[in-house]
């Protein structure tokens, strides 16, 4: 049962990692200030989709991170 959990919070624990790379930056940087920013009706859609997803994906794997940490504990 530990070694499994430990697999789970190692694979758990990648998902958290390739979740959060792949997220946006939520800064414009140095390119809104020189060309603005575009604010189209297709930009608006497409990054509440995608961003929406990802930051669903992250807060779903940590919380499922936290169990299984806490269930290592007690398992040991």
């Amino acid at each position: 049962m530990h070694s499994f959990l430990v697999v789970l919070q190692v694979i758990t624990s990648i998902i958290i990692l390739v979740s959060v790379m792949m997220q946006p930056s939520k800064t414009d940087g140095l390119s809104g200030l020189i060309g603005g920013t575009s604010e189209t009706f297709f930009a608006k859609n497409k990054t509440k989709t995608a961003e929406a997803m990802l930051a669903r994906v992250t807060a779903i794997s940590a919380i499922c991170f936290a169990i299984i940490t806490l269930l290592l504990n007690t398992v040991k």
